[in-house]
């Protein structure tokens, strides 16, 4: 097993590590998100609920605060990772990560905030969850 390349995104007043292996991404900043195809898996969650709208289905995620890393140096606003392009967008009074997953994936795109975190899908998936011990496991089908 090779040494997985981190990268890093603007956040606060430091970044966030990005890496991607074997098609899977995985973001760390005081608690980690890693999606998959078919399952995206968080640490340190606190709660989640899930909205079933006219066309897509949103589950938000309330999680521990995203801290940004302050050894994260030379970070962008924007990162193409693989088949993954992350964006951060700062308005100001707030700032989110925007996650674009590849066309094959299960879930349209990802919209993170401090804490907390938006997963858009199409509305005709089902989504299994499991959470325990602050990790949530989301299972997409």
């Amino acid at each position: 097993m090779g040494v997985i390349k981190r990268y890093c995104i603007n956040w606060g007043s430091g970044g966030l590590y990005a890496s991607v292996e074997n098609d899977n991404i995985r973001i760390e900043g005081g608690y980690s998100i890693e999606v998959r195809t078919r399952a995206i898996i968080f640490e340190n969650a606190v709660d989640y609920f899930i909205i079933d709208g006219e066309k897509k289905k949103y589950i938000y995620i309330e999680h521990g605060e995203l801290m940004p890393r302050q050894d994260a140096k030379g970070c962008s606003d924007e990162l193409e990772l693989g088949r993954y392009l992350l964006r951060r967008v700062d308005l100001g009074f707030e700032e989110y990560l925007s996650i674009i997953t590849p066309g094959e994936s299960l879930v349209d795109y990802i919209v993170v905030t401090r804490k907390l975190t938006c997963i858009i899908l199409s509305r005709k998936r089902q989504v299994f969850t499991d959470l325990s011990n602050n990790t949530l496991a989301i299972y997409l089908v």
